[in-house]
């Protein structure tokens, strides 16, 4: 996750005369180091830019509402269509959509917006939600469900589960229900509860489990073939041979 998070982040880097253009970097994640091959590699916060800029250069139906939300916000932190009329963001990367630069103004920012509107999820549906329950109230037939991914989710249940609400409050349970969605976030906010279920688990049982595992040497024996040997480089080459490759990669990217 540290590395998601660092990858959305610019690096602002120095500001040029005239008027005020502001110079942002992409993130390096990792130093380059001279052991390192010479190819070139894209990375998670590259990738991001490219559909950053692809947003603006499709049709409606195929941008993505999540990336729509996000430049709607970023137009309205910076006021575009307000104080400010427009914001330029350009990039010498070669990005996959053959575009390199974004200009958002007041009408691109009301687009964006208005694909990430569109995009609402029902607020209500069935679904099945995994977590532990906490602060269970019987008498109020009330819980609060804690997710694997740290959101915290309401509980309503009728009378009829409160020995299954008990019984859930032990360990991790599969929730079934009508789920109430933030429209803005999509994400659960509650639950009115219908059935409860353990999640699937390792079965540690039966003959099967407890018998030994076959080495590398007797499974490479029952199906007739080598064994490689660990102590020695799997690939030997030479300075030209890897020219070579290099040249060749090179030319895929090109």
């Amino acid at each position: 996750m540290a590395a998601v998070e660092a990858a959305t982040r610019l690096h602002f880097r120095e500001v040029r005369a005239g008027s005020v253009v502001a110079v942002l970097g992409l993130p390096t994640l990792a130093e380059e180091t001279s052991e390192a091959f010479e190819v070139g590699v894209d990375d998670l916060a590259g990738a991001a830019f490219d559909q950053l800029v692809l947003a603006f250069h499709s049709p409606d139906s195929d941008v993505d509402p999540s990336v729509a939300r996000a430049l709607a916000e970023l137009a309205g932190d910076l006021a575009i269509g307000d104080r400010n009329t427009e914001v330029l963001i350009e990039s010498t990367r070669r990005a996959r959509s053959h575009h390199t630069s974004v200009r958002i103004d007041a009408s691109g920012r009301a687009r964006m917006r208005r694909i990430a509107q569109s995009a609402v999820i029902p607020s209500q549906q069935p679904n099945v939600l995994t977590g532990t329950l906490r602060e269970a109230d019987l008498d109020r037939h009330t819980a609060r469900l804690h997710t694997p991914t740290g959101e915290t989710v309401s509980v309503t249940f009728p009378p009829e589960m409160e020995s299954q609400i008990h019984e859930a409050m032990r360990g991790l349970s599969n929730f079934q229900g009508v789920v109430t969605y933030n429209p803005a976030t999509s994400l659960a906010k509650s639950v009115d509860v219908r059935a409860i279920s353990s999640p699937e688990s390792l079965i540690l049982g039966g003959d099967d489990f407890w018998e030994p595992v076959p080495s590398v040497r007797e499974l490479a024996s029952e199906q007739g073939v080598g064994v490689p040997d660990l102590d020695q480089a799997a690939l030997v080459t030479t300075q030209d041979e890897r020219d070579e490759l290099l040249a060749a990669l090179a030319d895929l990217t090109a």
